[in-house]
């Protein structure tokens, strides 16, 4: 799998601005939501329509129920 590193930068009311290198690498659009999952060391960005790709790649699983409220979750955002 192919990967980039670019530098963004974080606007003063916490907007997240990546780069247009990495936005034309990920194909995001404007408007685009994206789930966010986060530890003290790391932030990954994942566009929603990926959801699926990603958690069958790292074989993580979940329940029904989980998903549904995380969906709900994301989707209030």
């Amino acid at each position: 799998m192919r990967k980039i590193k670019a530098i963004g930068k974080v606007g003063l009311k916490g907007e997240l601005y990546p780069s247009k290198e990495i936005r034309e690498f990920v194909g995001l659009k404007p408007g685009e939501k994206v789930l966010y999952i986060a530890t003290k060391e790391k932030l990954d960005v994942i566009p929603l329509r990926n959801l699926l790709k990603y958690y069958e790649e790292d074989s993580v699983r979940i329940s029904l129920d989980e998903f549904e409220g995380l969906t709900k979750e994301v989707l209030k955002g």
